[in-house]
Formats: structure tokens, C-alpha cells, sequence
């Protein structure tokens, strides 16, 4: 599989088995109704990123970001192929590099990352896992033979990924590579695309998040619902409503479908709608309790909250940084 930026201003392509995928994300969402006060704001209080001179600091293309237990950042550039690791106040701790190739150490689709909170670091190539032990040492490399679009840790030193298989579309792992558990039906298309749904943005979203608490959040391909998976069972189901979201679709050569960014913190829960344009207007809807109750402009491209509920956010405005916002 690979990745290549579509020439659509805010469409991202993804090329699976001959297909055309694209994550779609449209600037044009409604607000909180008018008058009425956006219903959360964000408190800045830490930057990390500069658009010269300290190397360590310099981001190429902020793919994603995640956090462990002590309060380290962890950021994958996807244009430097490396992950910069950053203590709780933004002081480079170290970086690991990750070439392009085939070898134990190499990936050919850096795909994401994602962080246990006793900080062992895993590193998704679609069908082969990358770990690092928390002191920065390489660890191993274990095989899949499914496809993962994308990885979360909910809080435990496992591993969840997402990728239709056998039926499931999430699967968790050990540090080792076993497979421990596999649930969550897949999502079952419409008409005549149902035939395609063992297959990725069919039968599971690309994208998905893990929140610390151990909560997983997955938004359904063909209808504006999300997915609350807790103990590897079903919890609820948000549905919201945006005219931005549009299930998937055939576009051309492709399909077309939305994808999105969520993240938890407190009893709030963000959707953010994947965009790859830095210029376009980015928001949120925002749910409390499972209702929706409005939505609030975006600096960026929201990743993760860590326990005490900040958000960090990869922002582009002048050059790439990761910014930590606390909700109120």
C-alpha cells in the first residue's frame, strides 16, 4: 500500500490492491448555531517546533502525535521519516530514525505510531510492527498478515490496530506480536459495495483513536456514527450530525469517504474531520454524554489527550510544531 497526496485540495489518496482510496474532508461545516458561544475553548501552554535552527525541533510533516504515562511526546515526522521523543516540557529527549526499506529496522509505508503508557513505542508499516522499548532501544519487528491502516494504545502496554479481518476490525496485540483478542463487526456497505467489506474504508474506517482511558473510538464509514469500544466490547454509539460527512462513495477511478480525528478529554469528546489542506478552516463537533452540543474552531490537526485531558494538535500555520492546548 501507498501514500501519495492527491492533487484535490483536501483529499487524501490511498492506494490499496488497485484502488483509488480517498479520505475526504470538506472545509464547509456548520457552526454552533448562531449566538450561541462555542462550547469549549482552548488554553495554549506549550509549543514545541521551530522553523530554524535547533534540528531537533524541526518538523518536516507532523503525521501523528501521542503521549505516554510520564508525560513524554511523541511526534512521527512523516516527510523526516523519524520520531522525535520530548519530555512534558518540550526538551528533545531523543529521536529515532525510520528509513524507507524492507529491513527490521525500515518501513516502506510509515504508516503512524502509537505510545504505551509505560512508553514502549510501536511503529505501523501496514503489515509489519516496528517496537522500541521505552529507554529508546530496538526491540523487534513482528509480521501481520492483515492489513492495518492504523494503531492505538487505550491506555495498557497492548496494542490496538485497525483492519478488517475474519470478520473484525479491531485486534489487539502484545508487545511480542500476538494476536490476544480480534472484535467489532465490520461495518457492512451499501448496495453494491457490500461485497467489498472485509476490505479497508469498506468495512473499517482508515483512521481510528484510542483514548487513555482505554476507550476506542471508531467512526462508521457509511453513516455519521461513532463507535465506543471499551474491555474490547461495545459501549455506545455517538451519532452526530455535520453536511460535511458524506459516507463512501465512488469517485472516478476511487472512492471517496470521510475520515476523522477523535479525541476525549474529560467527559468531552472532539470530532475532527481529516483535512490535508493547511489553509482550509478546521473545526470540531463537540459531544458531551453522547449528545452533541456544538463545535469550536480549530488551530490544527487534533492527535491526542493525555490523562489530565490536554489536547495536542499539529498545527502548520508558518511552520509545523505540535501546540498542547488545555479544554475548558
Amino acid at each position: 500500500m501507498t501514500h501519495h497526496r492527491s492533487p484535490l485540495a483536501g483529499l487524501g489518496v490511498y492506494c490499496l490492491m488497485g484502488f483509488v482510496f480517498v479520505a475526504a474532508a470538506s472545509t464547509d461545516r456548520p457552526p454552533s448555531p448562531a449566538g450561541q458561544a462555542q462550547p469549549i475553548t482552548l488554553s495554549h501552554n506549550l509549543t514545541i517546533g521551530v522553523e530554524d535552527g535547533d534540528e531537533n525541533l524541526m518538523f518536516g510533516r507532523i503525521a501523528r502525535i501521542d503521549v505516554d504515562g510520564r508525560g513524554n511526546i511523541y511526534v512521527l515526522d512523516g516527510k523526516s521519516r523519524k520520531v522525535g521523543i520530548f519530555d512534558r516540557e518540550g526538551k528533545p529527549v531523543r529521536t529515532i530514525s525510520v528509513p524507507a526499506g524492507q529491513g527490521p529496522r525500515e518501513a516502506t509505508n510509515l504508516s503512524g505510531i502509537a505510545v504505551t503508557p509505560g512508553g514502549t513505542l510501536f511503529i505501523n508499516d501496514m503489515r509489519k510492527i516496528i517496537v522500541y522499548g521505552p529507554d529508546g532501544e530496538y526491540g523487534q519487528t513482528f509480521l501481520v498478515d492483515f492489513m492495518i491502516s492504523s494503531i492505538g494504545c487505550p491506555g495498557t502496554e497492548e496494542l490496538a490496530a485497525i483492519g478488517p479481518n475474519a470478520g473484525k476490525i479491531l485486534h489487539i496485540f502484545d508487545p511480542a506480536g500476538k494476536l490476544l483478542a480480534s472484535f467489532g463487526d465490520a461495518f457492512t456497505p451499501p448496495g453494491e459495495l457490500e461485497p467489498m467489506k472485509e476490505m479497508l474504508m469498506f468495512g473499517a474506517p482508515i483512521l481510528f483513536s484510542c483514548a487513555k482511558d482505554g476507550r476506542i473510538f471508531v467512526l462508521n464509514p457509511h453513516n455519521y456514527e461513532v463507535s465506543v469500544f471499551k474491555d474490547r466490547k461495545l459501549e455506545s454509539v455517538i451519532k452526530g450530525r455535520n453536511d460535511a460527512f458524506q459516507p463512501i462513495r465512488k469517485m472516478g477511478r476511487g472512492f471517496v469517504s470521510t475520515a476523522a480525528h477523535i479525541v476525549s478529554s474529560g467527559d468531552l469528546v472532539l470530532v475532527a474531520f481529516q483535512n490535508f489542506d493547511p489553509k482550509a478552516k478546521k473545526t470540531a463537533d463537540v459531544f458531551r454524554a453522547g449528545r452533541q452540543i456544538g463545535s469550536v474552531d480549530l488551530p490544527g490537526t487534533p492527535y491526542v489527550a493525555d490523562p489530565q485531558g490536554m489536547v495536542y494538535i499539529a498545527e502548520e500555520e508558518g511552520f509545523p510544531k505540535v501546540v498542547r492546548y488545555a479544554v475548558k
